[in-house]
């Protein structure tokens, strides 16, 4: 059976958690000019954590590299955190 790309974003965000990363997975993330919905990893870790979280979970990994990241929006202002990246492939 396939991985799916969800179920890999999904893990790795359950391992970066467990890193000390804020992270989520958003199934439906509507990235600036994209025509539709795409399956994103919400997180403030590295790229390299990234790619080494994705490595780590996937049957395939190459498969489920993310190529593209963006920014997510600012931390509220008042409350600590790094800032986030959303990462799709």
């Amino acid at each position: 059976m396939s991985e799916t790309r969800a179920t890999v974003y999904a893990n790795a965000a359950g391992l970066l958690a467990r890193m000390g990363y804020a992270a989520r997975m958003e199934p439906d993330h509507l990235s600036r000019g994209a025509a539709r919905p795409d399956v994103a990893l919400v997180t403030c870790a590295p790229a390299v954590v990234v790619g080494y979280a994705v490595a780590m979970v996937a049957e395939e990994p190459e498969a489920h590299l993310p190529v593209a990241f963006a920014k997510a929006g600012r931390v509220p202002k008042g409350k600590a955190g790094d800032p986030q990246h959303v990462w799709w492939g």
